[in-house]
């Protein structure tokens, strides 16, 4: 999702200001952003985050996306954007809830359209014991930002319920460590000796200070990383019949395994999990190997038998494929191109052992491991390396491919040789053809009758060698 999402704060001294950004940034080399700014407030506890020279980053190998926090936006354009969006949230467009947590939405297209979420968050030392947040998103798309309005409302309220309850906490500490009563707080607050009101406010505490979390900046990069990947992954635009449903909140640990934040004495650490227990992230593995394993070298390698293997990971026959783990995972992740995202899990990118009764469609399993007999149900696929050096595939498969290929399997192969196209193109025209399909899917469920069935099928081109598709994604979508 095209946005930045920043976390921002009412200074008792320098007044509403932005604190923390998390933005979006593709085909961008993280280690050559510029991320050292002049700022008025560096000597502001409360103003600071995690400084001019840090950034926080999150990548998603599937979309090369990366999601880069810091404290003020790292593409100088924006700056301004942000600066007035935190100015407007934080006091002229206040919802009359938002001691209760509102939301507002303000902006233009000049400036950028904003929802933003107010909140408070207890504060013992603190004018009125409160210190005001809001989190805003800023962005230039309309229609996008309002039609994603309740996924988002959710996600910004559950960020800002999880500070107020870390900032509840450190509040019932400092009570009963200083066992002060409220007058005598606010006295100690604001005493009238000689020196200025400036002075006396010793309730500049930073984020960190208030929840009592040195790693707050961490879960706040995960949540608003999250926030931003599962925009552009669950909310587009389908053609069903009836309302999509609402994405869920997936929470720090999800089956995707996005993000996990890890933190030490020498600063966070971002890692993406893997599809499944026991995996190696695929962003592990060096860009060099992924490039040279990309799908028109698998062609390369499987020859006359990769129109087989794409045939039989569309249509659901298992596909058992043995060989190092770099080259096999890299065909698994590359046949997930094929499918839609309700289909990636049954595919597993790495596994110790074969059952029989092993869910999963593609499945990689360690050079040593026991493999099953091929089969018209069971493609096997070994990938071994010959005495040059080079990969050879070994495919066996009982079964036969039908007199015509199903329609986008037919798409697929001419946009594989479509010289045109480079890796980067392909991968993108690959995931359109597959959406496609994957809404014609959804508007044939969506369907009772077998004869609306039927005319759908014909206004949307479906073929009768298509079925088998068709079947095998409509019982997993």
């Amino acid at each position: 999702m095209n946005a930045i999402i920043a976390l921002c704060h009412f200074c008792e001294v320098h007044g509403p200001g932005a604190i923390f950004c998390t933005q979006t940034l593709r085909e961008t080399n993280t280690q050559e952003l510029d991320i050292s700014f002049d700022v008025d407030r560096k000597g502001c506890a409360a103003c600071n985050s995690i400084g001019n020279n840090i950034g926080l980053v999150s990548r998603d190998p599937e979309s090369n996306a990366n999601f880069v926090s810091s404290q003020i936006p790292v593409i100088s354009e924006t700056i301004s954007l942000v600066k007035t969006a935190a100015f407007r949230s934080l006091s002229s467009e206040v919802s009359c809830t938002a001691s209760e947590g509102g939301f507002v939405f303000f902006g233009d297209a000049k400036h950028g359209h904003v929802l933003s979420h107010t909140f408070r968050l207890i504060d013992s030392e603190a004018r009125g014991f409160q210190k005001r947040f809001s989190i805003v998103i800023l962005m230039k798309d309309k229609m996008f930002l309002l039609n994603t309005q309740p996924f988002l409302a959710d996600c910004l309220g559950k960020v800002s319920r999880e500070l107020q309850e870390y900032a509840r906490l450190v509040h019932e500490d400092d009570l009963r460590r200083q066992g002060l009563d409220r007058a005598q707080r606010i006295n100690k607050c604001y005493g009238s000796g000689s020196t200025s009101n400036a002075t006396n406010i010793t309730a500049n505490r930073s984020l960190i200070e208030l929840t009592g979390k040195e790693s707050i900046y961490a879960y706040v990069h995960a949540h608003f990383s999250f926030i931003l990947w599962a925009g552009a992954r669950y909310l587009t635009e389908s053609l069903t019949l009836g309302c999509p449903s609402t994405p869920v909140w997936l929470g720090k640990e999800t089956e995707e395994g996005f993000a996990i934040v890890q933190s030490d004495k020498e600063g966070y650490h971002m890692r993406r999990l893997g599809l499944g227990s026991g995996e190696k992230p695929f962003d592990q593995i060096d860009e060099r190997t992924r490039t040279k394993y990309s799908l028109r070298m698998f062609k390369s390698i499987l020859k006359s038998n990769f129109l087989a293997v794409c045939y039989c990971a569309l249509t659901g026959i298992q596909i058992v494929i043995r060989g190092t783990p770099v080259k096999g995972y890299c065909l698994v992740a590359n046949l997930k191109k094929f499918l839609p995202e309700a289909l990636h899990k049954l595919a597993r990118a790495h596994a110790e052992t074969y059952t029989s009764s092993n869910e999963f469609r593609i499945i990689n399993l360690k050079q040593e491991a026991t493999a099953p007999h091929s089969s018209s149900s069971i493609m096997r696929v070994d990938l071994v390396d010959d005495q040059d050096g080079d990969t050879v595939a070994v495919c066996a498969w009982e079964g036969e491919l039908p007199n015509k290929l199903p329609s986008l399997l037919q798409k697929i192969i001419k946009a594989i040789d479509e010289e045109l196209f480079n890796d980067h193109a392909l991968d993108k025209h690959l995931r359109v053809l597959v959406e496609e399909w994957k809404n014609k899917v959804v508007c044939i469920r969506k369907l009772s009758s077998n004869q609306d069935v039927a005319k759908i099928k014909k206004i949307m081109g479906v073929q009768p060698q298509d079925q088998v598709l068709i079947t095998y994604w409509y019982n997993h979508l």
